[in-house]
């Protein structure tokens, strides 16, 4: 059984891991990420100078040394104390692992001046890393089951599961084409047309192209979303907690999507801009929380009988 404090400790790895890519977004949209322009000190010095963009990238790595600490102590208590869980020690060394390729990212990308391409493989680790916590967060909440009867619980959902892991991979395909509109300069190019590109369904010109192609991806996933959320519907009362999740995660992929147009229409701000890369996590996190329901979970009828 896995104590409270550890508990407190993984919740709190997934909070700070996505507060740091909240402020990772605005340190690119605020193009503070040459504020500091070595590493891993800045401007030569241990603490950095009081110019705005110092600052915001210094507040950056100083959360990201939080959560190397954060993610350090936790695989070490995990396998020191709990390595009989296999899964939740895989999740947490794997969370080290990500850790130091984000820290090495990160200083790569700052010494060779932000290309797209390093800027766009930071992002994706910062995605994949929490999605690996948020895993290992929900097996240190979890309880060890009966085999026999968490089989029987989940049967259910074979349909769901399917449609449930196919949609976590479309959203995670749907960051990074928006982190690529971004980091390949086309996210102005499309002007202040939406839902079309200057009137446009197929638009010309590689950068209207791309910005066309995160807008078909979003299209995709609104649909798979749509398809979860009448499935997890149809489960039945006993899945209700299926039921709000969908629910919740179609809530939130509306305002995303209404978020995207503002970023459009409103004159892409990077209060908006930023907003919209945060909102993009959340939803991502919510459908690997959904993920980890259909997976691992029950009907609370089978979870008040006595053998759970």
């Amino acid at each position: 059984m896995v104590g409270p404090k550890l508990q407190v400790l993984t919740v709190s790895t997934v909070v700070c891991i996505f507060a740091l890519i909240t402020l990772g977004g605005v340190v690119r949209l605020t193009n503070s990420g040459l504020g500091c322009p070595d590493w891993p000190l800045c401007h030569g010095q241990l603490f950095p100078p009081i110019e705005y963009h110092a600052l915001i990238e210094y507040s950056h790595r100083t959360l990201a040394a939080l959560v190397g600490v954060l993610v350090a102590a936790q695989a070490f208590i995990v396998w020191r104390w709990h390595r009989d869980r296999r899964w939740f020690l895989t999740f947490s060394l794997l969370g080290v692992v990500l850790v130091l390729v984000q820290g090495a990212l990160g200083g790569v990308t700052v010494l060779t001046e932000l290309p797209g391409g390093l800027v766009l493989a930071h992002l994706a680790t910062a995605e994949a890393l929490i999605a690996c916590m948020v895993l290992a967060s929900a097996l240190a909440l979890s309880t060890p089951r009966n085999a026999q009867h968490s089989d029987a619980g989940r049967a259910p959902l074979v349909g769901l599961r399917r449609i449930t892991l196919l949609t976590t991979g479309m959203a995670y395909v749907l960051l990074i084409t928006g982190s690529y509109v971004t980091v390949s300069g086309a996210t102005a190019s499309c002007g202040v047309s939406w839902p079309l590109c200057d009137g446009s369904f197929i638009p010309e010109g590689h950068h209207a192209s791309v910005h066309m192609a995160h807008r078909l991806v979003t299209l995709v996933v609104s649909a798979l979303v749509a398809v979860v959320l009448v499935r997890a519907w149809r489960q039945g009362r006993d899945w209700g907690h299926l039921r709000w999740t969908a629910i919740a995660l179609a809530g939130l992929l509306v305002l995303q999507v209404g978020l995207g147009a503002a970023v459009v229409t409103g004159g892409f701000t990077a209060e908006l801009r930023a907003t919209h890369l945060s909102l993009g996590t959340l939803m991502w996190v919510s459908l690997v929380i959904l993920a980890i329901m259909v997976v691992m979970g029950r009907p609370r009828e089978l979870k008040g009988n006595g053998h759970a």
